[in-house]
């Protein structure tokens, strides 16, 4: 019998070959498209899920309160927290903590800067699974002057030997010693919030972090984690140390007038739903509302896709009505029938699905290219993962199934074999339902699309309050020591640069525009109490640092070399100076305010530019003078290409630094480097919004030729009565018209109440406006009306005499 089902179904696919392909190809895109999506998706969902036990490891989070506001939330907590938790609450199993540094790190004559660097608790290596090669986890590294190196690392350094037992130098401007290497570890997985190459023993700052109470509980630059007992509520757990610190801590907090806080956070959230200071995050963070979005347009292609089938399926009940009649009469029950065309909806989507795979293998090279995600045909074949996929396509192509195959079964013989058979008003409505579904499915893509390409070019053309093009920042040396003859050194390096024709500027900082400022003091107008203070973020920056990027200073004056008191005034950002408690910006000037522990003078005020992404709200900045501060040199030229003038400064940088390689980057790319996730979602929602556009027109060019041939008869008649083609169509596409103005007049608030919510989340955002909305109607209406013309105007054009031909 099954046998039977299947050579029916295939003869009956063969037999309407159009819709067989229209059918096939809508559901294999629909179902590659969502492939992929749903690959991405889980590949985002599964960052640190490598770690055994990671339901129960958790980061220390860092918040900082002062006057009772927020400061900051920081990803990178204190070092004495992590032991105070595991030494006082016997919930927490064990803890770690790394401390993130670049520096130079070399090996004979082989010498790299590494931006990868962890000094990290020997328990780094026991409570993760990092998959160790060579050494032992529990020792690698106890004691000082130790190294754990990934495989990758292995290579770069020792080429094919083996490094075990062999020495690294670390070259710092507060440490230049030889470690040796005690174990190897694989190399960091892709999906792993933390990522490293070198890690080196934590007994170098034992001593300060440990035994030292201000550093040990001011010093943020630690990423904690603990592991928690299995069944700890982490909420709970987090009231409890919060009461703990209180007690040891409460008088520190009253006399200073702020407040720390020590919450947990999940290790599985980190990488969708954290949001805090972003220089802490070891890696730029992704975003779970984009995750959430694609997973969301996933779901609605392969709903179109099904809904085409339906659609498709159910038009043809009229053809395949007699068909029905011949079989009951022969003896064919209901659910023989029923289970027929099941199986041949599952025949066609099965098909479909061998298809799919067949389009995602080659698209995926693509798609990698779009989200620099390592996704690869292994994650499908996943034994968990394909009989999910199996189970979804399987249960989505019973359902959709089962309207057209009740339908056709239902059919009374004698009704059919007479040839009175009519469409059912229901039929009607649902198959008019489920095109306004996908009518307005399109004017949600659309508009969507629009919304995410206009506010990414806002972010784009918005005024930042500085001038980011045509700039070469070199990081500052590694390893120099910060004293008189570096700042000779630097200054020398500057005049010889500037005697480059094509250098226009030259200036060095602590941070450049785009490099999240993680430097803070407190801070308080000289007359304030000192309950006044608060946390402000520093800069340091040389007298040129505010004419090269063009930053207006709208209140008083510049650093300037002719007043040599300036190396103890500062200047301050515009909303410095409403968060120290001025009226504006000319009242700051001339006045003093503390900080660093002495009255300093305020000389000038510079425009609220943004430092950072236009998500963030400019924040409250305070600049110091040092004319040669070492870790950002910002070179300004015109008329030569960027790669250009590196090359000719290679050799003045290898005479005035040498030994130290050369680091740079263009400041406008990391600047925009912040909206990458962004740029990718955007990109990857518009591909998959026009793919998801064009199956919907798949179903409805079927539906559309159906139902033209459904009326070939009446489009003669029109046509002997005297009706031109244009009136013919307009009659045929009207029906069409109105459900896309139904559809538009849903999906525009949807639209508007979903990505209102989406741009939520900038600081800085676009106004959608009535034209994206206009537009994607005319769109939707355009492609429709194109989609349907086509069969309907093929038909009008035929001779009447061959349509209303009888036999």
């Amino acid at each position: 019998m099954l046998f039977s089902y299947i050579r029916t179904a295939f003869r009956s696919l063969v037999k309407n070959k159009t819709f067989s392909v229209l059918n096939i190809l809508g559901l294999a895109l629909g179902m590659a498209c969502c492939m992929i999506i749903f690959q991405y998706v889980t590949y985002e969902k599964s960052y640190d899920k490598f770690h055994p036990d990671y339901q129960d490891i958790y980061r220390v989070q860092y918040n900082y309160y002062q006057n009772g506001n927020t400061i900051f939330e920081c990803a990178a907590a204190v070092p004495a927290v992590g032991r105070d938790m595991k030494d006082n609450f016997p919930e927490v199993l064990e803890f770690t903590r790394a401390f993130p540094i670049s520096g130079l790190i070399s090996q004979g004559d082989v010498s790299y800067r590494e931006e990868k660097l962890q000094i990290a608790d020997p328990s780094w290596l026991t409570l993760f699974d990092w998959g160790m090669v060579e050494g032992n986890p529990e020792t690698a590294l106890e004691g000082p002057n130790k190294a754990v190196i990934s495989k990758r690392a292995a290579t770069k350094y020792f080429g094919n030997e083996n490094p075990m037992g062999k020495t690294i130098r670390w070259n710092s401007s507060w440490i230049n010693e030889d470690f040796i290497i005690t174990g190897i570890i694989e190399n960091v997985p892709s999906n792993s919030h933390i990522k490293f190459d070198i890690l080196l023993s934590y007994q170098t700052l034992v001593d300060a972090t440990d035994n030292e109470a201000e550093v040990a509980w001011g010093w943020y630059d630690f990423n904690t984690y603990v592991k928690l007992a299995k069944g700890t509520d982490p909420i709970a757990f987090n009231k409890k140390y919060d009461e703990h610190l209180h007690k040891i801590r409460g008088n520190v907090f009253a006399e200073r007038n702020n407040r720390q806080e020590f919450p947990l956070q999940a290790m599985t959230d980190i990488h969708l739903k954290s949001k805090l200071l972003q220089e802490s995050e070891p890696e730029e963070n992704g975003d779970a509302q984009s995750v959430y979005f694609l997973g969301i347009l996933a779901v609605f292609i392969l709903i179109i896709a099904w809904v085409n089938y339906i659609n498709l399926a159910s038009s043809q009940s009229m053809e395949r009505a007699k068909e029905v009649g011949v079989r009951k009469v022969m003896g064919a029950m209901k659910g023989q029938l029923v289970w027929q065309f099941i199986i041949e909806s599952i025949i066609v989507n099965l098909v479909a699905a061998f298809i799919s795979v067949g389009l995602v293998s080659l698209s995926l090279p693509y798609f990698n290219q779009l989200t620099n995600a390592p996704l690869s045909l292994a994650l499908i074949f996943n034994s968990g993962t394909w009989l999910l996929v199996i189970g979804v396509f399987l249960a989505g192509a019973f359902l959709s199934s089962l309207y057209p195959a009740f339908v056709l079964s239902s059919f009374r013989p004698i009704v059919t074999l007479k040839g009175k058979m009519t469409t059912s008003h229901k039929g009607i409505f649902l198959r008019k339902s489920l095109v306004t579904f996908q009518f307005l499915a399109s004017v949600f893509l659309i508009s969507g699309t629009f919304i995410v390409y206009k506010q990414l070019q806002y972010l784009k053309q918005r005024d930042l309050g500085f001038e980011m093009a045509e700039t070469l920042v070199l990081q500052g040396p590694g390893y120099v020591a910060v004293d008189s003859l570096y700042r000779g050194t630097m200054l020398n390096f500057k005049n010889q640069v500037l005697h480059h024709p094509n250098v226009e500027a030259f200036t060095t900082s602590s941070n450049v525009p785009g490099d999240e400022i993680f430097w803070t003091n407190g801070a308080k107008r000289a007359e304030a109490p000192n309950t006044d203070f608060k946390t402000i973020y520093n800069v340091e920056v040389d007298y040129d640092y505010f004419p090269s990027f063009e930053i207006d200073v709208i209140a008083g004056r510049n650093f300037d070399r002719s007043h040599a008191t300036d190396v103890e005034n500062v200047m301050l950002n515009e909303a410095a100076t409403r968060f120290l408690g001025f009226e504006n910006a000319e009242d700051a000037v001339g006045k003093r305010i503390t900080h660093s522990g002495r009255d300093k003078l305020v000389v000038g005020v510079v425009d609220n530019y943004n430092q950072m992404s236009l998500k963030n709200d400019v924040a409250p900045i305070l600049y110091w003078l040092n004319a040669a501060s070492r870790e950002f040199i910002a070179i300004k030229f015109d008329g030569i290409q960027g790669k250009q003038l590196l090359g000719e400064l290679e050799s003045d940088w290898d005479a005035f630094f040498p030994g130290n390689p050369v680091d740079y980057f263009y400041l406008d790319t990391f600047f925009n480097r912040q909206y990458e996730k962004d740029n990718q979602f955007g990109t990857v929602f518009s591909v998959f919004s026009v793919l998801a556009i064009v199956v919907s027109c798949l179903g409805l060019f079927g539906l559309s030729a159906f139902s033209t041939i459904q009326r070939t008869k009446e489009i003669g008649i029109r046509k002997v009565l005297g009706a031109s083609i244009s009136s013919i169509l307009m009659l045929l596409s009207r029906e069409y018209l109105i459900l896309i103005l139904v559809a538009i007049a849903l999906g525009v608030p949807l639209t508007f109440f979903v990505m209102n919510g989406w741009l939520e989340s900038f600081a800085y955002r676009t106004s959608i406006g009535w034209v994206v909305f206009g537009l994607s109607a005319i769109i939707v209406i355009v492609v429709a009306l194109v989609t349907v013309s086509y069969q309907t105007l093929k038909s009008a054009r035929r001779n009447p005499s061959n349509t209303l031909r009888y036999e």
